[in-house]
């Protein structure tokens, strides 16, 4: 078998990614929804105070401007509220609607559905292997992500 170079894995993944992105987005049409909000959902779904504007910007990795239209839009058909603050009417936090709520534990489950028809084709073995690659790529990103949040 040929080894794989990094230039290779770096176009096969990004291949990866977009037909994942493709085939979930036929799953998310019955919710008005493209992949571009599922950071959004997971992110809120487990946190139920909800983030502010800025935060959910910095953990999604996309721009304000980005983030404000993603959440006009979610917005506009009912998924998440601003939460203001007591103290000040100009800082809220964005929440789930129970609605959101609803659609996110279903965007979950249909993630979960997804991936395990994913390694549905592989061995016990793989499946153990690509868990540790994921694990150690994980770790690395995080790493690199704190470094550069704190330089």
């Amino acid at each position: 078998m040929e080894r794989l170079s990094y230039e290779k894995f770096l176009v096969y993944l990004r291949q990866f990614q977009s037909k994942l992105q493709k085939d979930f987005n036929e799953d998310l049409k019955r919710f008005n929804l493209t992949s571009t909000y599922i950071g959004i959902f997971l992110l809120l779904n487990e946190e139920p105070d909800g983030y502010s504007m800025s935060e959910l910007s910095r953990l999604n990795s996309v721009d304000n401007a980005l983030m404000t239209r993603n959440i006009k839009e979610l917005e506009k058909i009912n998924y998440i509220y601003r939460n203001r603050e007591n103290e000040s009417q100009r800082k809220y936090h964005i929440c789930l609607t129970e609605t959101g709520k609803k659609v996110a534990k279903e965007l979950k489950e249909l993630l979960q559905k997804r991936q395990q028809e994913f390694l549905n084709s592989f061995t016990k073995e793989e499946k153990e292997i690509l868990e540790q690659a994921i694990d150690i790529i994980f770790q690395k990103f995080v790493l690199t992500i704190k470094e550069e949040n704190n330089a």
